[in-house]
């Protein structure tokens, strides 16, 4: 009788050598075997096909795509074909960390209450910076549906991170619209945040997976002409007009911490490499975007910000909490009047 995998392991793959040998050697070499491997080929090029033709385990599942369906295209279909319950995204440049990194990871969703959809591993590795390390001093173990959208608003894509860090419910995925595949550089962003108003997001400081970078990897190619800016705003403004149906009163302070968290921060990439490239590819898209960005403040201001903030390096922080405590205050006071109506 065929048993069906508890966990599904989904690695998207576009010229993956010479890295896919070592990701699918860290998960051979697990002692959990209960599991399935999906590799998709995105039509590589650099032999990574030839690579794959020698894998013969039959827990792992290899697919040659005809054509390029872009990095969130390829993860729809794979998460279309995955069978187990729990799917944890392995992206082909990364391995698990150690051998015991699956029965971690299956130990963790065993316990997990019905509503936390999406888990977050390796938090203590996030990039460090000041509002990554307040960050990671005050996420909680849990990020509740109603929190989510407060905290990649603060956060951004941050909160999440790499692809790898993830595990998820795999009908998540499909229940509530997929990848946007028309996002290539801010699709992942934009789908947790998505996500993230149904379900529950667990954050877990214990590493799992080695993430690696590299000069092929994508948080080195993109964004170098500004792609990015344009993606995370729609992403931004989406959170935003959200947040301010159910707390208007903090517009301000909303629009004062995107302006330094998105503007700002980006500005001062953007110049420096306008003055040491001579591209101003960069600025001209972000001075676009951002003129047309609800949640951000007007331009004069946007400037002044940038020059006080020292190119959004301080102050982002004290935005942060800020919003973090008023959020906690107004809901507070909502369920204290709740009370007082029930009586």
């Amino acid at each position: 009788m065929t048993v069906s995998p508890v966990i599904s392991i989904i690695t998207p793959v576009w010229n993956g050598l010479p890295y896919i040998a070592e990701c699918v050697a860290s998960v051979l070499s697990q002692e959990f075997q209960n599991w399935e491997m999906l590799i998709s080929d995105n039509g590589s090029t650099d032999g990574t096909r030839d690579y794959l033709d020698t894998l013969t385990d039959p827990r792992i599942r290899i697919y040659k795509q005809k054509q390029n369906l872009g990095i969130f295209g390829n993860l729809n279909f794979l998460m279309q074909q995955a069978k187990a319950e729990i799917s944890q995204m392995l992206c082909h440049d990364d391995y698990f960390v150690g051998s015991r990194a699956l029965n971690d990871l299956v130990a963790y969703w065993q316990s997990a209450p019905p509503e936390l959809g999406v888990a977050r591993f390796n938090h203590e590795d996030v990039v460090q910076c000041s509002l990554t390390a307040f960050q990671k001093k005050s996420m909680p173990a849990t990020i509740n549906s109603s929190e989510t959208e407060l905290m990649f608003y603060v956060f951004g894509g941050s909160l999440t991170g790499n692809l790898s860090n993830i595990s998820l419910r795999t009908n998540l995925v499909l229940k509530y619209g997929a990848f946007r595949e028309d996002l290539p550089f801010a699709g992942d962003f934009e789908f947790w945040s998505r996500m993230g108003r149904y379900v529950s997001i667990g954050i877990q400081n214990e590493p799992v997976v080695f993430v690696r970078l590299h000069p092929q990897s994508a948080s080195y190619y993109q964004n170098r002409k500004g792609e990015l800016v344009g993606q995370n705003a729609e992403v931004v403004s989406k959170l935003y007009q959200r947040l301010l149906r159910y707390h208007p009163k903090m517009q301000f302070a909303l629009q004062l911490h995107g302006t330094i968290n998105y503007d700002s921060l980006q500005r001062y990439m953007a110049i420096k490499l306008w003055l040491i490239k001579g591209n101003r590819e960069y600025l001209r898209e972000l001075d676009r975007v951002s003129d047309n960005a609800v949640f951000l403040l007007p331009r004069r201001w946007r400037w002044v910000l940038f020059f006080l903030t020292i190119g959004g390096r301080i102050g982002r922080v004290s935005t942060a909490r800020y919003l973090i405590n008023a959020y906690w205050q107004t809901k507070q006071q909502v369920q204290e009047q709740q009370i007082l109506c029930n009586h």
